[in-house]
């Protein structure tokens, strides 16, 4: 049902969004900037986990939209800092208010209890799968 669900929710999202002016992976990035706060191109990569020149390109992206910044970044000479501008920051807070609201919409009768119990049970496959990915072997299934 992941899968299902996964490519529904990206298809209902583009509509949510589509006045927005910011694609999926702009989403995505603006969204780790705004739990996580500073990263650099290659910390990005490795968190989605996609080429740092994918990375590098969406964040361009967002600073030529004047959503993201980059700064120098002391522990490296090369590799920037990214960081949210303020306009960033609050297209991050319309992006979460409309996805709630979008949410409720689908499911008007869910609880708190519900959400939760769906977010621990995707943390721990997330989790399961980034550690399968960290050994960089392939999965054996019968």
């Amino acid at each position: 049902e992941v899968p299902k669900a996964f490519f529904r929710l990206s298809a209902i999202a583009e509509t949510v969004f589509a006045d927005l002016g910011v694609s999926a992976s702009e989403r995505g990035v603006m969204r780790t900037l705004f739990i996580d706060g500073e990263r650099t191109a290659p910390d990005l990569a490795r968190m989605k986990p996609v080429t740092r020149q994918a990375a590098q390109s969406v964040l361009d992206g967002l600073v030529a939209k004047g959503l993201v910044e980059a700064t120098d970044n002391p522990r490296h000479k090369r590799s920037k800092l990214y960081v949210l501008t303020r306009d960033g920051i609050d297209l991050c807070v319309r992006l979460q208010d409309r996805e709630l609201d979008a949410i409720r919409a689908l499911l008007p009768t869910a609880d708190a209890a519900d959400f939760a119990g769906a977010a621990e049970a995707l943390r721990v496959l997330s989790e399961a799968l980034a550690a399968r990915l960290d050994l960089a072997e392939p999965l054996e299934v019968e």
